[in-house]
């Protein structure tokens, strides 16, 4: 059976019984979840902008998987094409939810195969993803005179979604997340850190008895070699003396 229409599943009506985990797969109420559709969540560069422009959902509602990769190709495929390499778009939303779908026949003379259970849990068909209202799907942080360019890469986004959106646009020169991007053509940024000088020895009196670069301990060793070396001399002349009158 092929894709449903949106219409089945957009409206928010507390989707239920849809938690899913890989650390503890018995604690998933949803066995066998199919993966997300979505291939990059950050694109362009990472730098310094002026402006951000962003898509606002008005009223709560629920996007597929396929519907989001499918507004992030028609938007980023555009800005690539018009800016190159001069924007940062991001997408805000992934689809943590599990859509499911009791299946049923849809040829002729399928009636009694088709006929079960009313509002059956189903089986996982696909992913989705809460927008609430006022919140935003998708941010473009790009240079103020390239606005436009942004607004019609968000009106080609907007016509692959269910709901009801708005752009918004925001100055954000003075962003604290903004300041902390590199500039542009800037790659890493380096520090010099500057030593400060030593100060200079203060010059010394003419008349002190200390030459420079001895110290005390310094002087208390010469003495002691000096005593030293005179009573070794003493006690040669000594011995000498009574070497003599022996003879």
């Amino acid at each position: 059976m092929g894709l449903r229409p949106a219409k089945t599943c957009r409206e928010v009506k507390g989707q239920a019984w849809t938690r899913t985990s890989r650390h503890k797969p018995r604690k998933s109420f949803i066995k066998g979840a199919p993966n997300t559709k979505i291939r990059q969540w950050l694109m362009g560069t990472r730098k310094r902008f002026e402006v951000e422009v962003s898509l606002v959902a008005l009223k709560p509602v629920y996007v597929r998987d396929n519907a989001i990769e499918a507004a992030r190709q028609a938007a980023n495929k555009y800005l690539e094409k018009k800016l190159m390499h001069n924007y940062y778009f991001i997408l805000l939303k992934y689809p943590h939810s599990i859509h499911r779908e009791h299946a049923a026949l849809g040829v002729a003379g399928a009636d009694r195969i088709s006929s079960g259970m009313k509002a059956a849990f189903g089986h996982p068909k696909g992913r989705m993803a809460k927008v609430g209202a006022n919140e935003k799907f998708c941010i473009i942080s790009l240079r103020e005179a390239d606005v436009r360019v942004a607004k019609d890469a968000l009106m080609r986004a907007r016509l692959k979604l269910s709901g009801y959106y708005d752009i918004v646009v925001r100055d954000i020169r003075n962003d604290s997340e903004n300041l902390k991007r590199p500039l542009e053509g800037t790659a890493i940024v380096s520090v010099i850190v500057e030593v400060a000088p030593k100060p200079e020895a203060a010059p010394k009196a003419a008349g002190d008895a200390k030459t420079e670069g001895v110290t005390p301990e310094g002087e208390a060793k010469s003495a002691t070699g000096d005593a030293k070396a005179t009573g070794d001399a003493k006690k040669s002349e000594a011995s000498g003396k009574k070497d003599d009158k022996k003879k």
